[in-house]
């Protein structure tokens, strides 16, 4: 993906320095539950600002974890799926 990846307006999130939790609010009436994001997840999710791209946010994790990028870009790229399929994120 080379488009910067962006959080879906109106999202209600409270952050710490290592987690978050975050609460679909335009899909409340769906029964949305909070979704809480911990290690490698809240890196991930920590790094969706709207100025980043998927690759970019790879490259940053590999680095931080010292690992290969080819390595966890297919984690990273199915947990964004599922962030979208979610509401959370805009692809």
């Amino acid at each position: 993906m080379t488009q910067p990846l962006a959080r879906t307006p109106g999202l209600a999130e409270v952050t710490a320095d290592d987690h978050a939790t975050v609460l679909n609010l335009p899909r409340i009436e769906e029964q949305q539950v909070p979704y809480a994001f911990e290690g490698t997840a809240f890196e991930i999710w920590a790094r969706i600002d709207g100025t980043r791209t998927e690759a970019q946010i790879v490259t940053e994790l590999a680095e931080a974890y010292e690992v290969v990028p080819d390595e966890i870009a297919p984690e990273v790229r199915a947990f964004v799926a599922r962030l979208a399929e979610l509401g959370l994120v805009a692809e």
